[in-house]
């Protein structure tokens, strides 16, 4: 009898200390430590690549930068790669100080940043597109300047013209910048008025 109750033990232990892992796992009690690191490491893999993408959609592609005047503020459009834009105007003057600043947001899709990313992919250097001579009125006069890739233009409103003899694709694709620039500001109609310029 004794001999018996001793066999029967060791043949349960022999038939279920290998298959116990297996029964908890199965229930969930034992977890593999490896395929947990997999897991883990596949889930933040994922999330770091979906920020990464999220920002190179949201990133800023380029800033448009326009100065005031008597009767206007000062604004900087942010233009994001996904066409979406925020314009930031500029808040209380000398003259009105109480006057708030504002913003006004675009959704995606407004601008076409594949024509603009082409053109200032053409140019590269924003900073070589110099101020030429124009005429402005003291008071009324804007100044618009583009900033990309960390180099801020000179004014698209009064381009410098190359001199004769010299390749003027720098000078064409500076002025397909400008006109790019000007019809998008018309479009997006920015708010840029002062309080006190319509009374």
């Amino acid at each position: 009898m004794h001999i018996e109750k001793k066999y029967g033990n060791g043949l349960m232990n022999a038939v279920l200390l290998p298959v116990l892992p297996l029964i908890l796992a199965f229930t969930g009690l034992l977890r593999d430590p490896t395929q947990q690191a997999i897991t883990s490491e596949t889930h933040q893999t994922t999330e770091t690549a979906e920020q990464e993408t999220k920002q190179r959609v949201e990133g800023i592609l380029a800033t448009i930068i326009r100065s005031g005047s008597t009767n206007t503020r000062s604004y900087k459009v942010a233009i994001h790669n996904d066409g979406s834009a925020t314009a930031e105007i500029s808040g209380a003057s000398f003259a009105l100080p109480t006057e708030p600043s504002r913003s006004q947001q675009f959704p995606p899709g407004t601008i076409d940043t594949n024509m603009l990313r082409r053109l200032l992919t053409e140019i590269g250097d924003v900073s070589r597109i110099r101020r030429g001579s124009c005429a402005k009125s003291v008071s009324f006069g804007t100044r618009t300047q583009i900033n990309y890739a960390s180099k801020t233009s000179g004014d698209l409103q009064c381009i410098r013209k190359q001199a004769s003899g010299v390749d003027q694709a720098p000078l064409q694709a500076s002025e397909a910048l400008r006109a790019f620039v000007q019809k998008t500001l018309g479009q997006l109609k920015i708010n840029d008025s002062r309080i006190g310029s319509k009374q």
